[in-house]
């Protein structure tokens, strides 16, 4: 009863101090809200949620229909936005409110979660840094953009499936209840659904052995890193991966069938008699094998059916060896790994493999989460292509393609750290590696930069040293809490979202992208600090001294938190009421009503300004068939035909990068500077009436 009461006043309290930290900023004068919304790709969202709510459609400047946002998050914003005739901050306001809604439940959830397996000090404070640390608050919650909620259905959908997992009377509508929760994760995030796949497949597996959970979950994320990586490895990234890699969604689709079928047949699921390398080698050997030559002819067959043009037939090789070594090495891995409990390693017997009994529930849970998240997922699909006329939403595209271009939007993956997630200042594991980059800092900013690496090494060393002496002397619970947590088909699931990114020329990855990886960031700090209270204890530290120490970390992070607020969110009305509107004004006083303007982004523009149209330039919230026109170098041709009157931007952005400076090249004449912007006149050629 008491620690059901602790709990309630855990998560009353966080609650509390949640919505009074935020109520400062959602009450704060104007100039000090718009520095909550620091992205101006969150205004994307609230301009096409505006004209939905006004009858326009999916649309970012009234005139294109756009898909490139992510759904959920956009049905949020519509009712919200609807409120913007009336004032337009107040949407803001109420946005603001509904992500720490959603981050804080996320919070609670994950202390529920951890509070199974982990001290009840331990996985408050877990919450707490999750819900209040600054870098994890300015991520999540800040910016205005779909972080939030995906990342409340993230935790949302593996606190059910930790819930459920194990039951084996569990009734068809939890897997259909499960099956909407990770839609819903799907929908608030696109590339939540590797992670999504992965842990419906450690959920419908619940009731067999560790063991075989573990390869299965392996296998599925082993083929698709297998198959990007043998393209990235091939043709690296860049114009010639765009241009050669139209083969690839074929072979890790038909891999995704052929090799689990392959390894199934050849009794890979089960654990080698005797434990042998040998015989492990030799099946892994000719299922690989059997299924990329089968995979490898159907490729080529479809090229010559001219499926597609490009075909660089070494990734069969490439993916076969990598297949290969993978295999073997998960198998080997999960053996030691379960071979002290002959329970975890137990598998169905071969006698029942085929035993319709052994395989009904997990058929069931299958059809019920599956079904609906395939449901789901596919009616957002349809409803794409019908509506705007592609599948996928067309700013992911734009990315991609850009890597073809000599651009200002950023490079492609340069080396094998970046490949895998360890990139600087927008990369995966930025949170993870934060206290090697914070010391580094610390130290140039005073000694200067010949000191920081130095100390960063250092740093870095010690940190690894600790992490090492807490996981060795805590093995077997943490082995035992990673598995219980699924934090394995995360993991796994996370770094197929990383290479879906880093693996196929994808530039511009922003910091917002990694929730999944900020979860999995903060759940291990959980079990590391879980390590070291136990680690203490065993030296016989007193209780009083262990929860000192964990108030102390609590109340730095509210202090920390509290300090944040301060210098960004000043409650002093300032003397210029309408600072955020300086250049907005200035440009509505340097064009007309009904002027059409062309801006590579726009977003917080095209929010405020009054009585004119912001056409974005660089497609990321245009349409299709602009993207289509830009590959082809006719954008220009269509800003003829739609009448465009001006482009404001950054002189170098709209004159020199590409695609920008030869798709405008003679069409621009400057007019004026407007901050560090410059506004010019469109003229089209003579002759052309939009």
């Amino acid at each position: 009863m008491f620690f059901k009461r602790t709990r309630i006043s855990f998560e009353a309290g966080l609650i509390i101090l949640s919505l009074l930290f935020h109520l400062y900023v959602i009450f704060s004068p104007a100039d000090s809200l718009v520095n909550w919304y620091t992205s101006d790709d969150a205004f994307y969202y609230f301009q096409v949620a505006r004209n939905v709510a006004n009858g326009l459609g999916a649309t970012f400047d009234g005139i294109n229909l756009t898909n490139g946002f992510h759904p959920l998050w956009m049905l949020v914003c519509i009712p919200v936005f609807s409120l913007a005739k009336f004032d337009l901050f107040l949407p803001l306001r109420l946005l603001a409110l509904i992500s720490a809604a959603l981050n804080t439940a996320a919070g609670i959830l994950l202390y529920r979660l951890l509070k199974k397996y982990l001290s009840q000090g331990v996985a408050a404070l877990t919450a707490l840094i999750w819900v209040f640390t600054p870098s994890f608050h300015m991520l999540i919650i800040q910016r205005g953009m779909e972080t939030s909620i995906s990342a409340f259905f993230l935790v949302l959908l593996l606190f059910l499936v930790n819930r459920w997992r194990d039951d084996p009377a569990l009734p068809p509508k939890k897997s259909v209840l499960l099956g909407l929760v990770a839609g819903l994760a799907i929908l608030a995030r696109l590339d939540n659904v590797f992670v999504v796949l992965l842990v419906g497949v450690w959920f419908v597996m619940g009731t067999a052995s560790v063991y075989l959970r573990t390869v299965a979950v392996g296998d599925l994320a082993l083929i698709f890193a297998s198959g990007m990586l043998s393209y990235y490895i091939r043709l690296r990234a860049g114009p010639f991966y765009l241009q050669y890699s139209a083969s690839l969604p074929w072979l890790v689709g038909m891999a995704f069938i052929l090799k689990p079928l392959a390894f199934l047949v050849l009794g890979l699921y089960r654990p080698p008699e005797k434990r042998s390398l040998r015989v492990l080698i030799w099946r892994s050997f000719l299922a690989v094998s059997s299924a990329s030559f089968v995979v490898g002819a159907f490729l080529l067959i479809l090229k010559g059916l001219h499926v597609y043009d490009g075909l660089p037939r070494s990734v069969v090789i490439i993916d076969w060896a990598g297949t290969l070594v993978g295999v073997i090495g998960l198998r080997w891995i999960a053996l030691k790994l379960f071979a002290e409990k002959p329970s975890q390693l137990a598998v169905l017997p071969s006698a029942t493999w085929f035993d319709w009994r052994q395989w009904k529930k997990p058929i069931l849970r299958a059809v019920g989460y599956f079904g609906l998240v395939g449901l789901l997922l596919d009616s957002y699909m349809s409803w794409s292509y019908i509506y705007v006329g592609t599948a996928m939403p067309v700013s992911s595209q734009i990315k991609r393609w850009w890597s073809s271009l000599d651009t200002v939007y950023g490079v492609v993956v340069r080396n094998v750290a970046e490949l895998f997630g360890f990139i600087e200042g927008s990369g995966p594991w930025q949170l993870a590696t934060s206290p090697v980059s914070m010391a580094g800092s610390h130290v140039e900013t005073r000694f200067g930069e010949n000191y920081a690496s130095v100390t960063m090494y250092l740093v870095a060393a010690l940190l690894i040293v600790i992490i090492l002496v807490l996981v060795v002397s805590q093995r077997k619970l943490i082995s035992e809490w990673a598995e219980r947590l699924g934090l394995f088909p995360l993991f796994v699931g996370l770094y197929a979202q990383i290479f879906s990114y880093t693996a196929t020329s994808y530039i511009n990855i922003r910091a917002w992208y990694w929730v999944g990886e900020m979860l999995i960031t903060v759940i291990c700090l959980g079990l590391l600090l879980e390590s070291m209270r136990l680690g203490l204890q065993r030296l016989g530290l007193k209780v009083v001294i262990w929860r000192g120490l964990v108030a102390t970390i609590g109340i730095w992070v509210l202090l920390a938190s509290t300090n944040m607020l301060w210098t960004p969110f000043p409650y002093e009305q300032s003397m210029q009421e309408e600072r955020y509107l300086t250049y907005i004004r200035a440009l509505e006083k340097a064009t007309r009503p009904g002027d059409l303007i062309g801006m590579t982004g726009g977003g917080e523009v095209a929010y405020f300004i009054q009585g004119r149209t912001i056409i974005n330039l660089d497609g990321l919230i245009n349409s299709p068939e602009y993207f289509r026109l830009m590959k082809e170098g006719q954008a220009t041709a269509y800003l003829d035909q739609l009448g465009l009157d001006y482009v404001y931007g950054m002189p170098y952005v709209v004159t020199v990068s590409e695609p920008y400076g030869s798709m405008l090249a003679g069409r621009m004449q400057l007019i004026d500077r407007i901050g560090e912007f410059s506004l010019y006149r469109y003229n089209p050629p003579a002759g052309v009436a939009p």
